[in-house]
This record gives structure tokens, C-alpha cells and sequence, in this order.
């Protein structure tokens, strides 16, 4: 009867050690996630405002014949600022998002 016991109280503390180990794990993913979405927005928010970004990795300007396009690159996402005479705007989306303006 004793060991019974004793496994029982046993199982019931790695239990509640696992799921203070996933409170934990859960509680900082949802952290980071929140992090990354207010910087998302406050890059799109200054984008929109027609500001430079504050969060980018990476800065390039292509230079065309009819003006230039500036391409900031984000964690996961990408702006695009078009300053041609053919195309004249700016595109916010996913870190897979293309030059619309390019030549093909």
C-alpha cells in the first residue's frame, strides 16, 4: 500500500512540474509573439505616415532610369517605397513580397 502511495505522490510532482515547465514555455512564446507584432506595427504605422521604419535589418536602394525604389527588410516582413514615374507608392507585406515596379 505504501509504495503505491509513494508512486502516486511521485507521479502527481512530475506533473506538476511539467505543467509549470509549459506555464513557463507558454508564457514567454506569448511574450515574444506580442513583441514581434508591436514592432510590426509600429514599422507600419511609421510607413504609413510616410516615416523610415525603425525596426529593419536591411536598408537597399535600386536605382532605375525613372527614379529608385527602397526595399526595408524586417523580422518577417518587407517595405517597399516606390519613387518612379511609372509606379509611385509603398507596399508593406511578407518577407517573400517582389519588387513590383521591377523590370521583367
Amino acid at each position: 500500500m505504501e509504495t503505491e502511495e509513494k508512486k502516486e505522490v511521485k507521479q502527481t510532482k512530475t506533473k506538476k512540474e511539467k505543467s509549470l515547465l509549459g506555464r513557463i514555455v507558454n508564457t514567454v512564446l506569448w511574450i515574444v509573439l506580442l513583441l514581434w507584432m508591436a514592432v510590426c506595427l509600429v514599422d507600419f504605422y511609421k510607413t504609413n505616415t510616410k516615416q523610415e521604419p525603425i525596426f529593419t535589418l536591411k536598408h537597399e536602394t535600386t536605382k532605375y532610369d525613372d527614379g529608385n525604389v527602397e526595399c526595408y527588410t524586417g523580422l518577417g516582413y518587407k517595405i517597399y517605397h516606390y519613387n518612379r514615374a511609372s509606379y509611385n507608392g509603398i507596399q508593406y507585406g511578407p518577407f517573400w513580397l517582389k519588387d513590383a515596379s521591377s523590370e521583367k
